[in-house]
């Protein structure tokens, strides 16, 4: 086997570890019920916003921290982050607790740069594409594995949703040990360059001299980027529909706790089978993206609106299970979206800037994540309840995706007529 392909599997078992999580798809269910018992509102307004702030803080710095210290020692505090974060949700029960929980689950997510750019620093450019799919694949197998095992130990009686998490312990600690194990990295993109490292720039290399500082590249990697109005375009979509999918995914679980509680036809147990069949079906979606040839922009564009009316209809569901199905298509639409935006933004940078370029993403996402937060739950805005809180993210992303929409006439329009002048049809 060869020696990327043996790199490649090496970090996607980190990845699968990192994401076997059983406890996640009863986070919410465990915190408003014995031992913890905080209400809706404690938990949707008080402990989880503090990730979002946290991450938010943390994401610069991580990624400036992680290429400077060459990657391994930010996998290890990801590693380190996710054990903290289980023994907390075992052994402690206030409020005060829990959003120091919060923390540490945020620094987690902001992490993952350093998962998802390590192997850039350790394998040819020709192989991006490839170890790219085993990271993305590796921790939605990770996350498929422990909802499935959650499902059946809840439904079989062997775990209670509060034992679970020390099975959640278990890959938390497995993850620890197995990063320390990864090989080290020589050089990375920006502090460690290697001599030979080359940055391809509109298709004329450019030797980057020695002399120039870690800032000029990053200011060099972010016009060059960023100047080119098809990327703008795609980054402007990937920033807004990402936040919108991460405050989704942070607050459906409080949805279906309001559903429950209301009396509906399921049962609140079934978390784990959704969050499988979710899993399963988006990578399926995913999977077929990439073989079937569809106009980038009409599938965005109509995807996104599809998103704002399943939003609506969720805002006002009465059946947990039509909010399981719910939750499902969302998911996967983002995914499929997620994954045509982030081929296009790749097929028009250089390789070397694709940290650089998800970091930013990353970094905006968390910004309008945390204007949102703020805006809907914390005590200086709305304070909204749940179901309100999905009309307004249904509404947003109607506006979005009728925006693109317009724009995919407008290209298909000016193609027919021979040229572009909205520019996104390449």
């Amino acid at each position: 086997m060869e020696k990327w392909l043996i790199q490649s599997i090496w970090i996607a078992v980190f990845g699968f570890l990192k994401e076997f999580r059983p406890e996640d798809p009863y986070i919410t269910q465990y915190l408003s019920n014995p031992p913890m018992n905080f209400t809706d509102k404690e938990i949707m307004q008080e402990i989880f916003p503090v990730s979002t702030y946290t991450c938010l803080g943390l994401t610069v710095i991580i990624f400036l921290v992680t290429d400077y210290l060459r990657y391994k020692p930010i996998v290890v505090l990801n590693a380190l982050s996710n054990f903290t974060v289980q023994i907390m949700l075992i052994f402690c029960r206030t409020k005060t607790e829990m959003k120091i929980m919060e923390v540490f689950y945020g620094n987690m997510i902001a992490c993952e740069v350093a998962y998802y750019t390590y192997i850039y620093s350790k394998v040819d450019k020709k192989h991006y594409k490839i170890v790219s799919s085993h990271m993305k694949m590796a921790c939605l197998l990770g996350r498929l594995v422990s909802a499935l095992l959650a499902q059946v130990l809840i439904d079989y009686h062997v775990l209670t949703v509060q034992q679970l998490n020390y099975l959640t312990l278990v890959g938390a600690a497995t993850s620890i040990i197995w990063a320390f194990g990864l090989p080290s990295i020589k050089s990375s993109l920006y502090f460690h360059q290697s001599p030979e490292h080359t940055y391809i720039r509109d298709n004329t290399d450019v030797n980057v001299s020695k002399s120039k500082t870690v800032c000029q590249r990053l200011w060099f990697d972010f016009i060059t980027a960023f100047t080119n109005r098809y990327v703008l375009q795609w980054s402007i979509w990937w920033t807004l529909g990402t936040c919108f999918y991460y405050q989704f995914m942070s607050y459906a679980q409080s949805l279906w706790q309001e559903i429950y509680k209301n009396g509906t036809d399921l049962p609140v147990t079934d978390n784990g089978i959704v969050e499988a069949a979710y899993t399963i079906i988006s990578t399926l979606g995913v999977y077929l993206i990439g073989i079937i040839t569809v106009s980038s922009w009409w599938l965005v564009g109509i995807l996104t609106l599809g998103q704002g009316i399943l939003l609506l209809i969720m805002a006002h569901e009465s059946l947990l299970s039509h909010a399981y199905v719910g939750y499902i298509i969302f998911g996967t639409f983002y995914h499929i979206m997620a994954t045509v935006a982030n081929c296009e933004v790749a097929k028009n940078i250089p390789a070397d800037s694709y940290a650089l370029v998800f970091g930013i993403n990353t970094f905006f996402t968390l910004v309008l994540q945390t204007c949102l937060t703020v805006i809907v739950n914390s005590p200086v805005g709305f304070m909204l309840n749940i179901r309100t809180q999905f009309l307004v993210y249904g509404g947003s992303c109607l506006i979005i995706g009728f925006v693109y929409t317009i724009g995919a006439m407008c290209s298909t329009y000016n193609k027919m007529r021979g040229h572009s002048i909205f520019s996104i049809s390449k």
